[in-house]
């Protein structure tokens, strides 16, 4: 009887450590894919604003209007 207690302990303790490692995957591969998308959003290519003017009253430059050219 001891040898099959045994074999019945060994076994559930593979399984509680399959559902750790199998759990502990999951939220690696989440982290991945977030820093993966973080990555490309900071990779895009500058978009081209074409001419800038100095804006006074907010203190940063705009692009320029199309009225005046």
């Amino acid at each position: 009887m001891p040898p099959v207690l045994f074999l019945a302990l060994v076994a559930a303790a593979g399984i509680a450590g399959y559902r750790v490692l199998s759990n502990l995957a999951g939220h690696v591969e989440a982290a991945r894919r977030k820093s993966t998308s973080h990555m490309r959003r900071a990779a895009a290519p500058a978009r081209d604003l074409g001419s800038l003017e100095w804006d006074e009253r907010a203190g940063v430059y705009r692009p320029q209007s199309k009225q005046e050219s």
